[in-house]
């Protein structure tokens, strides 16, 4: 990128003048060399191929003037000045004091090495501290990337250069814009302050602190972080991308959003793998399903937030100790999926739902919702559905499967198929237990109105028996497989975020790899 120059100032063949701050200044040639006084001062002046040389700088230009005693230089028309042959600086304009060693190169100012080309109105040299200085706007352009801004600053000595004000860099993947940016030629990383955007074919970044190396395309962001990739946005307070490799790491508050499903993932810790969109949530992780009053909370140890084979709708996954709230249910298993495609809530292993004062499990439960609302219930295998009429009694109905039909997250139908039971309490109008009707048939339709059974229909091969109250005993009536798992129920969205076992993230280079 930038590389500065030294500029010197020469002498004539080899006339010598003493520089009273500086080393000697040799007038190479010149067509044509006049002496005379001005304003009480000896000057030089010089006309046709002016060829000037200080040390390794060699300096050609139309026209010069050389203030003997003040040791300056004011150099006119077609100014090239060389450093061993390596670096470049062209303008029209030059003032140079050899005392000093500052040098102000002005109108279309243009350096070049043999990696970049700067152009600018004017550049500022400090010989004595190899600094160089532009402060009305310049244009840098190597073989990738085109930079621009108001200031700029170059130091020789660490290799490192700064830009201020609309600092806007321009590569074939990206364009990346910020208000402060210092760039190091050895190790051609970039590090950013300020509100910064990255904006890449297929991504956008957004950080105010961070490292970008133009070399690898890998990055490290601070500081109010965010990847925008399709559909989602991806938060954290510290973040590294592998822009060749797509894959984003996050660490600390972490978010992902998606507006289109409307859905929030948080977490302590993820990564985004860009190339198969899919995204790992770990470490205290909570998922909002919906940004209404009926959203869909879930938690689990660790989430995978993906989109199915079409690549338009979005599945989460959960693994360990998942858990859904939800004002009309709630369920827990040991995994779940959700999916997008048709709102369905996928629980597996030991999985468990809760609705009204009705609990229900089997091998696996599949919940499908309409607008976060239940609309039907799917289990599968030992399939058991359990009602708490107080402390010690409880309606129950087993089978090999069965599903369940909701109307507003009211259960109003119960559809058992294969080896079915039931055991339910019966009431009176004045909500007495009058006895427990107990029922063994090959399929039963269940129907349900506020909350209470209303009518029975028997498949294949009803046997139906009444046992009156004084001959049922709470504690022994129970079909096979019966337990209740209220303990297990969670109370409230906030009761999702009570702690499990934490996973421990490494931090610092560990993460990064620096």
């Amino acid at each position: 990128m930038v590389y500065l120059l030294l500029l010197s100032v020469p002498f004539l063949n080899t006339a010598t003048v003493k520089a009273q701050g500086g080393s000697k200044i040799d007038i190479l040639h010149a067509n044509n060399l006049h002496a005379e006084r001005k304003n009480g001062e000896d000057i030089q002046r010089l006309k046709g191929s002016v060829v000037f040389k200080q040390n390794e700088v060699t300096m050609h230009c139309d026209s010069a003037i050389l203030y003997s005693v003040r040791n300056a230089v004011e150099a006119y028309g077609h100014i090239d000045i060389n450093q061993n042959d390596t670096l470049h600086i062209y303008g029209e304009l030059l003032n140079y004091d050899g005392q000093t060693k500052y040098a102000i190169m002005r109108q279309h100012v243009r350096m070049t090495d043999r990696q970049m080309t700067l152009t600018t109105d004017r550049l500022d040299y400090d010989f004595a501290n190899k600094e160089a200085l532009y402060t009305t706007g310049g244009n840098i352009v190597d073989e990738q990337n085109k930079l621009t801004s108001v200031i700029g600053y170059y130091f020789s000595e660490t290799r490192n250069m700064f830009f201020k004000k609309n600092v806007v860099l321009v590569n074939p993947k990206f364009v990346m814009k910020c208000d402060t940016l210092q760039y190091n030629i050895i190790s051609h990383k970039s590090i950013f302050h300020g509100p910064t955007t990255i904006k890449g074919e297929k991504d956008f970044i957004y950080c105010e602190s961070g490292w970008y190396n133009t070399v690898t395309n890998k990055a490290k962001f601070g500081r109010n972080a965010y990847l925008e990739t399709d559909k989602q946005l991806l938060y954290g307070d510290s973040m590294f991308y592998d822009r060749k490799n797509g894959f984003g790491r996050a660490l600390y508050n972490v978010r992902l959003i998606d507006t289109t499903e409307k859905l929030i993932v948080t977490g302590q810790y993820a990564e985004h793998y860009g190339s198969i969109k899919k995204t790992f949530i770990t470490d205290q992780v909570f998922v909002t399903k919906g940004l209404k009053k009926d959203s869909i909370f879930m938690t689990a140890d660790t989430i995978w937030a993906m989109y199915d084979s079409t690549g338009k709708y979005r599945i989460i996954k959960g693994y360990y100790h998942a858990k859904v709230y939800n004002k009309g249910f709630q369920a827990s298993a040991d995994s779940m999926v959700y999916s997008a495609v048709d709102s369905t809530l996928d629980m597996r292993t030991r999985p468990v739902m809760w609705f009204d004062n009705n609990q229900a499990s089997g091998k696996r439960i599949l919940i499908h919702t309409i607008h976060n609302k239940i609309d039907k219930v799917y289990i599968y295998q030992d399939a058991f559905l359990a009602s708490q009429e107080d402390s010690v009694r409880y309606s129950q109905i087993k089978g090999r499967n069965m599903t369940g039909y909701f109307s507003m997250n009211e259960l109003y139908r119960i559809d058992v198929d294969g080896n079915s039971e039931s055991m339910y309490y019966v009431r009176d109008e004045k909500k007495a237990y009058i006895g427990m009707n107990k029922i063994v048939s090959s399929d039963i339709v269940i129907h349900v109105k506020n909350r209470k059974i209303t009518r029975i229909n028997f498949i294949r091969d009803p046997d139906a028996n009444m046992i009156p109250m004084k001959d049922v005993n709470p504690y022994e009536a129970r079909l096979p497989g019966f337990a209740w798992y209220g303990k297990d129920r969670p109370d409230s969205k906030e009761d999702l975020l009570r702690p499990f076992e934490k996973i421990k993230i490494k931090a610092g280079s560990e993460i990064f790899g620096e």
